[in-house]
């Protein structure tokens, strides 16, 4: 009998020590982790000025977003609210450039494009709005063609953003 108890305990104990559970961590790989690669973010400063060029970027880039609005208004409310919000945005970039006095002349005609703006994306273009709405762009339109295209505008532009008053001299 203590032959038996003595068998039951050192299998208990062998069963003990290693069971099931410790078997099959024995036996069943381990997934491998994925090595993160550690991100770089490499940190610049750009030094931004009022170039010509900048200004001639942005002016290129209102008449393209005006002459599409003035040909497809009313086509697709989603793409009148983008060429509106682009054409805003550009004239404020360009009156950004602009030395106080010439920037004071272009902040009207923001405004007005503003309030076409407010009426587009309320989609409250009806039959006769869209026509009130595409004479007051094709005004504006020729207006800001006459008077700030870039060899109007060119001796106005400011030497830093953070300027005030600064202009290029008249040789650039």
């Amino acid at each position: 009998m203590k032959k038996w108890i003595m068998v039951f305990v050192l299998f208990f104990t062998i069963a003990n020590c290693c069971g099931c559970a410790g078997l099959s961590k024995k036996f069943i790989r381990k997934r491998k982790e994925p090595v993160k690669k550690p991100r770089i973010y490499q940190v610049r400063i750009y030094d931004k000025k009022p170039t010509p060029e900048l200004y001639k970027k942005h002016y290129a880039y209102w008449m393209a977003w005006q002459s599409e609005l003035i040909s497809d208004l009313g086509q697709s409310h989603k793409k009148d609210a983008r060429c509106i919000e682009e054409i805003v945005g550009n004239l404020i970039d360009m009156r950004n450039m602009l030395v106080k006095e010439k920037a004071d002349g272009l902040e009207g005609h923001i405004d007005k494009l503003a309030g076409v703006r407010d009426v587009i994306v309320a989609e409250q273009l009806s039959q006769f709005n869209r026509h009130l709405i595409k004479g007051v762009l094709e005004r504006e339109d020729r207006a800001v063609k006459k008077k700030f295209n870039f060899n109007r505008v060119k001796n106005y532009l400011k030497t830093s953003f953070e300027d005030e008053s600064e202009v290029l001299p008249q040789g650039v």
